[in-house]
């Protein structure tokens, strides 16, 4: 059994320079925190099957790294990325924290 770090977030896809294609459940970009902390992640989409460059959306995000413990919290901002190109940001609404995954 493993332990991921959750959070519930706010997020926007770039219109401009970034993806062509929607966004869905399953998708793993790497996460910048405003404090330079980076980290990879799962997106679990809440209430669309989709978000296309330039929507938002309210997703839950999925971490198997402890770094980020204590670290982030309500209203924390994060960029998140595929490679070195910038998909879009996003807003911590909810920290949920460790939970038990199989």
């Amino acid at each position: 059994m493993n332990r991921i770090f959750k959070i519930e977030a706010e997020i926007k896809i770039n219109k401009e320079g970034g993806r062509t294609w929607p966004v869905k459940t399953g998708y793993r970009p790497g996460f910048k925190f405003i404090n330079k902390m980076q980290t990879s992640g799962s997106i679990l989409l809440l209430n669309t099957e989709d978000l296309k460059p330039g929507e938002k959306g309210i997703v839950e995000v999925s971490f198997i790294s402890n770094e980020l413990l204590g670290e982030i919290h309500f209203g924390t901002e994060f960029k998140f990325y595929e490679g070195p190109v910038e998909i879009g940001d996003g807003k911590v609404l909810k920290v949920i924290g460790w939970i038990e995954s199989h």
